[in-house]
């Protein structure tokens, strides 16, 4: 499974999320997508796009 982490800083418990994401890992795909950068291009919300698109599961934290 391809599952995309949506690092939004939005949710207080963000951290248990992360590491239940952690344990899967082993066995599927996670990718980490940091969206509170301020630095952002356009390409990278391309990126983004591109991310989200191909997962099978977005998870925001």
């Amino acid at each position: 499974m391809n599952i995309v982490q949506l690092d939004t800083g939005l949710f207080p418990d963000a951290q248990t999320v992360i590491a239940a994401l952690r344990q899967m890992a082993s066995t599927h795909r996670v990718d980490v997508v940091d969206i509170q950068r301020r630095d952002m291009q356009d390409s990278d919300w391309d990126g983004v796009i591109a991310a989200l698109l191909a997962a099978d599961l977005i998870v925001s934290t």
